[in-house]
């Protein structure tokens, strides 16, 4: 390989086009990370120039590049192998340089800046061989917009306008970012073009747009300096690819996983453009990149999925640190399997069948992603809406795997089984929670449950169920209705499961309590859980007098009564929260405080009885256990074994 620094004349100037692989990732530079550090080193650059009359150099990095073969007749074209966001922010720099100059009508540095973006239409054959850096697909209509946003005569958006960027007004994001960064660079130098950034011991001195418009280019065009490594026929282009961004570029996986895959497609002399359009534009999406909290640790969704995926296909615990790799060998596992003879492969699984091409790679990766995408948007009021609602409150990312497979072999055909199997498996993660029982081996308990519905070759709610019940140890087993009580009536689930974990349990026991008759309302956000016997229950709750005098019995009593306030029977949610004095008042105050909350299907519980013997006259106790007792015949109803 050869690398020269090089000034952006130099790699612009001429007749030359820089392709940008449509497998590369979109344009994803922004105003905080990239653009200001990047203008305030170019302002500086530029005072400098202004004051002394000289420009220093000023080094961005570097890029890698590999020339492709040319047809006969074509423009020389080079493919950008790394550096293609950098690249691309020179290019709108210069790009808003150009409109500038041609806002301010002048002609001569118009023409050099847009000598530095456009090839001459007489010297191109392809219209895209007209720009000099021609990015990836997704990318494309807006960049070819912005390249004609400065033709006065073409506005192509309304808000893009020289008129607008010299009236003053704000420049307004467009929600594509190389929009974004064209009209963050155009209020940028034309602040310093119009000296709006000068210091106040300069701000007397009058302006000259000729003399700012010449060090606006001798520093864009001179003073910027790029290391350019021109690859040679022998390097591997892809190795290198992985090799710097592996060393502190910031790609997702999902990048190196797309140039990996589309380069081994145009090795094969796949038509790469149809395979992007039919099985990954979709995940260019911001969708996609977005950064989304899933157990500690927030990735972006694409990770998740890639995870997710490859622990499916793979039917092992994938590492979130190894996906690129994991992908790889994955990939080439698959094909060297296809290459063995046939009476030395190993079984093939009998739910899904495994991707071997690099077309069926891409077509796999796209169909599971539909899947995961309805996981993130759920249809309103479904049962898998409220299965991944209740799915937070267990906290585990362990079944999205099981749960890619009952998608994709499920729906939409099997909507009805569909719903039977979230129960089911939502019945098992609750009971457990609600038990005390680890999660800790949930990992490995779903990767065997989707190799024993493969080997049997039935995804169905009652294969699932069966799976389950016949799992065995603390750390697997389906709790029992028996075990299920026990629980809700004696465990203090207050003190052994976080808020947000009690609080999912309750608002499910409340929807199931609802009167068929009643309108089903949705639950507010702001429910709080409220003890019935408040903890604080010695001044207006006191104990019977035969234990008073007793300090052993005292001691017991007592006991039992801070276990028993936190159990499952003693709570209930309010809206917003009781104040202290309510809180720790006696029942009698209380009772009325929580029959307000009526519109709450577990409050109706507590309602005045006003004929007849009132079996909540006291509560006590034995109250608790009752109550306990009817929580659970209507949690078994939502989570039944």
């Amino acid at each position: 390989m050869d690398a020269k620094a090089r000034d952006l004349n130099q790699i612009f100037d001429g007749t030359i086009s820089f392709q940008i692989p449509l497998f590369q990732r979109p344009y994803v530079w922004n105003k905080e990370k990239n653009w200001e550090p990047l203008w305030e080193d170019i302002q500086g650059l530029l005072d400098y120039e202004l004051q002394y009359g000289r420009h220093r150099k000023h080094f961005l990095g570097a890029v890698v590049l590999e020339q492709l073969k040319n047809v006969a007749g074509s423009i020389e074209t080079h493919q950008v192998i790394d550096g293609q966001q950098r690249f691309t922010t020179l290019q709108l720099i210069m790009l808003a340089a150009r409109d500038l100059a041609k806002g301010l009508d002048n002609e001569k540095y118009f023409d050099r800046f847009n000598d530095l973006v456009t090839n001459k239409a007489s010297k191109v054959d392809y219209e895209h061989e007209k720009y000099k850096v021609w990015p990836t697909n997704r990318d494309r209509e807006a960049f070819k917009a912005l390249h004609e946003s400065g033709a006065v005569e073409s506005e192509p958006f309304a808000d893009l306008t020289l008129e607008m960027l010299f009236s003053g007004k704000p420049l307004e994001p467009h929600g594509n970012r190389m929009q974004e960064g064209y009209l963050y660079f155009c209020k940028q130098i034309r602040g310093w073009l119009s000296g709006a950034f000068d210091e106040a011991d300069e701000l007397d001195q009058e302006v000259n747009p000729e003399e700012r418009l010449d060090a606006l280019w001798k520093v864009i065009s001179g003073g910027l300096q790029v290391v350019v490594i021109n690859l040679d026929d022998d390097d591997e282009s892809q190795v290198i690819f992985e090799t710097l961004n592996a060393r502190g570029t910031q790609l997702l996986p999902a990048d190196l996983v797309k140039n990996y895959l589309f380069r081994k497609a145009q090795a094969d002399a796949q038509d790469i453009e149809d395979l992007y359009k039919r099985h990954w534009s979709a995940f260019d999406d911001d969708f996609w990149r977005k950064e989304v909290t899933q157990g500690r640790a927030k990735r972006p969704r694409i990770d998740l999925f890639l995870q997710h995926y490859l622990t499916l296909m793979m039917r092992e615990e994938v590492r979130p640190a190894h996906l690129f790799e994991s992908f790889k060998e994955y990939v080439e596992n698959q094909q060297a399997l296809a290459d063995l003879p046939e009476d030395k492969q190993p079984s093939k699984p009998n739910l899904s069948v495994l991707p071997v091409t690099t077309e069926e790679q891409l077509k796999a990766l796209s169909r599971y992603s539909l899947a995961f995408k309805t996981f993130a948007e759920p249809p309103a009021n479904s049962r898998l809406a409220m299965f991944l609602k209740r799915l937070e409150a267990v906290d585990t990312a362990t079944v999205y795997p099981l749960l890619l497979l009952a998608c994709d072999q499920l729906l939409p055909a099997q909507q009805l089984e569909f719903d039977r199997f979230l129960t089911v498996l939502e019945s098992f993660l609750v009971r457990r929670m609600v038990c005390g029982l680890t999660s800790k081996n949930y990992n490995r308990l779903f990767l065997d449950v989707i190799k024993t519905l493969d080997k049997e070759g039935s995804l169905t709610a009652d294969a699932l169920k069966a799976i389950l019940q016949s799992s065995d140890g603390d750390s697997v087993r389906f709790p029992m209705d028996e075990e299920f009580k026990t629980s809700i009536l004696n465990r203090p689930i207050y003190q052994a499961l976080a808020q947000y974990k009690i609080r999912a349990v309750l608002e499910a026991i409340d929807q199931v309590q609802a009167d068929r008759k009643s309108e089903n309302l949705e639950l507010p956000n702001d429910l709080t859980i409220e003890h019935v016997m408040p903890v604080k229950w010695e001044l207006n709750w006191p104990m019977p007098e035969e234990h008073q005098a007793d300090p052993e019995a005292k001691l017991q009593f007592t006991q039992q009564r801070d276990q028993v306030v936190h159990t499952l029977g003693n709570l209930t949610l309010i809206t917003g929260s009781l104040n202290p004095s309510l809180s720790n008042g006696s029942w009698q105050k209380k009772r009325p405080e929580l029959a307000k909350y009526s519109k709450l299907n577990l409050n109706r519980y507590f309602y005045p009885v006003h004929e007849g013997e009132d079996p909540l006259a006291d509560w006590s106790e034995d109250s608790i256990r009752e109550r306990g007792r009817v929580l659970f015949q209507a949690a078994s109803g939502v989570w039944p074994y």
